[in-house]
């Protein structure tokens, strides 16, 4: 339209001017210039018409006017029509080159191979399109970054950020006036920013919704293509590995650099502590040592990644609240903690680590969590071999030990193996059908010792599954969650003792197993964690109940091998322990001894005037002194002393918890016992030498030797015991 006020005013003061003076001039005049400037020359046909049929017909100068006054009205409405249309010819054109450029993108995107280059070249794609600009924007935690393009999104950066949480486009007309945005979110925390010269319609804004679309979809398949590579030829290399450290290993070799991560490392959760498997990369030294020794149960991120059972992904160490001071100290800046879990819960977490803050994106994210579900499925298949080795090698220990460290190693397997044990105790069923603890691992055994259980006490109250599962061998969980453990322990232990030596107040979940052999509950293997109330799962069950088949056999073995060392160890004319004895239990007395610091003293005992009877009475008679002795000495040992038949007339005396003072004490009452054996008016009498660990000597084979010289320093001397007290 030109100008358009001042044509109309133009035209209308013509019009007004013919009418007033009844001039046809002003008329035509007005016809003449509505023609010219609303209808072309269509406008100037309508005019001759109508000039025409003015002279033809004789019409009056007031209706010629009237007429020419219709005339420039149609020829405005023409105008407008014709406006309208070529408006919407341009609009139409202008759609076709938006819907052919973004066509042309399109293409261009198809080729793309690498998902990072793709949102990097996006910006490019509407160079030849409807914007004069675009940018990439990456929002996160309130936080804009460009990601390619030229743009500033210091002045919308509200609406922006409105654009990125409600996932919907956004658009941005100034008014009317400009400028001119439109925002796309896209996949991934991204958002699409074009900046067009002008007003956009709604079919471009469609087209570039659309467009932003296609760029995510083939991102997606461009990175789940590059993650189907990478996890091949991860599961190749597992698949290739001899040990669950070595496809730790190369599984951290092989994200390294596709993360580009610093470092990595691969833990196991075992006896309340994090064990490494696996340190790849750059592990700071203040870390390395941390990790050697064992991170305990709370510590940092890795705890709170295992005991939530997901995945947890730290972009700025510094801030969250379970970090480790050392390590960020070290130089750790970003972590990201991943249960490795296959079909069955995680006890090992995959940590990859950064020595720069990072933001771990969507897809690295759903990568890792793959790759540790491979990892926990090859994990579980070498786990379950290491159980297997371990009870062949549990076997081939417990036949080659005695009994007592038979058992200490039949312990020491079963928390290691059964998934979460911390801790552990072993009740053997005694002769007299009562429960003892026979071994114990995280207490006090020298305190549990002391204990005896009833079978009704260990059936019925603590196992309390029913007498068909006890029957059975069916493990029981407890919980803390679900029972006050301490609450139960209390009903068959003095409170004192199972508190101090029991730690049960400390106990937060327990597995119990009846170990049974053809029907008979021959032990009570008890599991215990100190950290997690659902440390033992479905796994620790099916674990334990594979153990509990292999300790069976190995405890009804052991039993019988028992019965028979029994035999080759004893003496058969006094029923006591003969010298074999004496050197095994000496051995793993002073080996406790040693680990838990008491004392240990010796006896060793010849009797004097048994030559005597023997020349006077016969052997017989000499015999027959030799069983009174044992069974006077037997009548007043103390409990846990230990007493030996050396051979001949020589007897010993193992006594645990004594120092030399309360040994030559003891020494002394045994020498009165003895002297009243006598054979008619013969009595015989005893000269003992005394020896204590750690007042004479630290070293178990001088001990002896020392009892021993002062046992004949007794009868040079003609003294009863010495030292003398």
């Amino acid at each position: 339209m030109r100008g358009p006020w001042v044509p109309v005013l133009i035209v209308v003061l013509l019009l007004l001017l013919g009418y007033w003076t009844e001039s046809m001039t002003f008329g035509a005049f007005a016809v003449f210039m509505a023609a010219w400037f609303w209808g072309g020359l269509a406008g100037l046909g309508a005019a001759a018409v109508t000039w025409l049929m003015y002279l033809g017909h004789g019409l009056s100068d007031r209706t010629m006017l009237l007429d020419a006054l219709g005339l420039a009205f149609v020829a405005v409405g023409g105008h407008l029509l014709k406006r309208r249309a070529d408006a919407l010819s341009l609009r139409q054109a202008r759609i076709r080159g938006s819907l052919r450029a973004i066509l042309h993108a399109s293409k261009r995107v198809a080729r793309f191979e690498d998902p990072d280059e793709l949102l990097r070249r996006a910006p490019r794609f509407f160079e030849e399109g409807p914007a004069r600009g675009a940018c990439v924007l990456r929002v996160e935690d309130g936080e804009v970054r460009v990601e390619s393009g030229d743009c500033r999104p210091e002045e919308w950066r509200e609406p922006l950020l409105r654009a990125s949480q409600s996932d919907e486009p956004l658009y941005l007309d100034g008014g009317g006036r400009g400028p001119y945005r439109f925002l796309v979110p896209m996949c991934d925390r991204y958002v699409l920013c074009v900046e067009p010269a002008g007003p956009l319609e709604e079919d471009e804004r469609d087209l570039i919704t659309a467009f932003a679309n296609l760029v995510c979809l083939v991102r997606r398949r461009l990175q789940e293509n590059r993650e189907a590579e990478q996890f091949s030829r991860l599961m190749t290399a597992l698949a290739s590995s001899r040990s669950l450290t070595e496809a730790s290993e190369k599984v951290i070799q092989l994200l390294l650099p596709v993360l580009g991560a610093s470092s990595g490392l691969v833990v196991i959760f075992r006896g309340g502590r994090f064990e490494p498997l696996a340190m790849v990369g750059r592990i700071p030294e203040a870390e390395r040592e941390l990790l050697e020794n064992g991170l305990p149960a709370g510590w940092g991120g890795v705890w709170r990644s295992y005991i939530q059972r997901r995945p947890l992904f730290i972009d700025d160490y510094g801030a969250f609240d379970l970090k480790v001071d050392s390590v960020y100290e070290a130089g750790v800046k970003s972590l990201a903690f991943v249960p490795v879990s296959g079909e069955r819960r995680a006890r090992i977490v995959l940590v990859i680590q950064d020595d720069k803050v990072r933001s771990w994106e969507d897809e690295e994210r759903d990568f890792l969590v793959l790759v540790a579900r491979g990892l926990g499925l090859m994990a579980e298949q070498f786990l379950t071999r290491e159980r297997m080795n371990a009870l062949l090698r549990l076997e081939r220990e417990v036949f080659d030990s005695p009994i007592e460290l038979a058992y200490d190693r039949l312990l020491a397997y079963a928390v290691r193996l059964v998934p979460g044990g911390e801790a552990g105790s072993l009740l053997v069923r005694t002769p007299e059908d009562d429960f003892r603890y026979t071994a114990s691992l995280g207490y006090e055994q020298e305190g549990l010792k002391k204990i005896r259980f009833s079978l009704e006490d260990v059936r019925d109250v603590w196992y309390g599954a029913g007498e068909e599962a006890w029957s059975r061998g069916e493990p029981r969980v407890f919980s803390a969650v679900e029972q006050d453990i301490a609450e139960v322990s209390y009903k068959t232990a003095p409170i004192e003792v199972i508190d101090q030596a029991g730690r049960v107040r400390e106990i937060k979940a327990n597995l119990c197993l009846p170990i049974v052999y053809q029907g008979e509950v021959l032990a009570v293997l008890n599991i215990e964690s100190f950290s997690d109330p659902e440390a033992f799962d479905d796994e620790s069950i099916e674990a334990a109940r594979f153990f509990a088949q292999q300790a069976a056999l190995l405890l009804h073995e052991q039993h019988y091998r028992n019965l028979l060392e029994r035999a080759a160890h004893t003496d058969p004319l006094t029923g006591l322990p003969n010298r074999r004895a004496f050197d095994r239990e000496f051995t793993v007395m002073w080996q406790s001894a040693e680990r838990y610091g008491y004392p240990l003293s010796i006896l060793v005992m010849d009797l004097s005037r048994f030559k005597e009877v023997n020349d006077r009475y016969g052997h017989a008679a000499g015999d027959q002194v030799l069983v009174r002795v044992g069974r006077v000495l037997s009548e007043i040992t103390r409990n846990g002393d230990r007493i030996f038949r050396w051979g001949g007339d020589e007897f010993a005396v193992l006594m645990p918890h004594t120092a030399l003072l309360g040994a030559v004490r003891a020494a002394e009452r045994y020498a009165r016992a003895i002297e009243q054996v006598c054979v008619e008016t013969t009595c015989v009498g005893v000269n003992i030498g005394a020896a204590a660990f750690p007042e004479d000597t630290r070293d178990p084979s001088e001990l002896i030797k020392l009892a021993d010289a002062r046992m004949y320093q007794a009868k040079r001397s003609g003294l009863v015991v010495e030292p003398r007290s």
